[in-house]
């Protein structure tokens, strides 16, 4: 039986906000700004390729899923920084077709000596998490990790640092949620997810 995960075998950085508020710009233009932004400001990681990260929309827009409204758009793992450079092809034209929008990115790493894929787990609980509380899978995600699921148990404490990589936050006010309509690119990602 795997050991409880801990407290301590968890590093939650500092968000990394990436404020846009651009408009007008062709893509490369600004998927070059933003990869400079997220460049300047990434955390100091030790275990860079053993991470869990959100990414998340700031402002006052959430994405509209079946059961309530969230921030999250994205949960992944892995190398974060090199995986959110790629991701920018597909946050760019999100944050190009709505003004004023942000994306802030939080980096869990995860830390368990002789076990160096823990961090996996982690990310398919979340996905799970996330798909128990708001209907489906993030906006951007594409499948579940049903095979990683439920394998760790977590002491209180790293469940809520878990738990606060997808909870809206408190003093978040959300006056519109979004989704994307049958013409826009990104539906079909969208739906896909909604539909388990």
């Amino acid at each position: 039986m795997p050991a409880i995960v801990k407290r301590s075998e968890l590093t939650l950085h500092s968000p990394v906000t990436v404020d846009f508020g651009f408009s007008g710009l062709e893509p490369k233009y600004a998927q070059a700004i933003m990869r400079d932004i997220l460049r300047d400001s990434w955390p100091e990681q030790r275990r860079w390729k053993q991470s869990v990260y959100s990414i998340r929309l700031v402002g006052e827009v959430a994405v509209h899923y079946p059961r309530s409204f969230s921030p999250v758009v994205y949960i992944g793992e892995g190398n974060a920084f090199g995986r959110i450079y790629n991701h920018v092809n597909w946050i760019v034209p999100l944050l190009l077709s709505v003004p004023q929008l942000s994306i802030q990115v939080r980096v869990l790493e995860v830390a368990r000596r002789n076990n160096t894929k823990l961090y996996s787990y982690l990310e398919a609980d979340l996905l799970r998490a996330f798909s128990d509380r708001y209907g489906a899978l993030p906006w951007f995600n594409r499948q579940w990790e049903r095979g990683r699921e439920g394998v760790h148990t977590y002491e209180p404490a790293a469940r809520k640092v878990i738990e606060s990589m997808i909870e809206v936050g408190s003093g978040s006010k959300y006056v519109w949620a979004i989704r994307p309509t049958h013409n826009n690119d990104q539906h079909e990602p969208y739906h896909k997810g909604i539909c388990e």
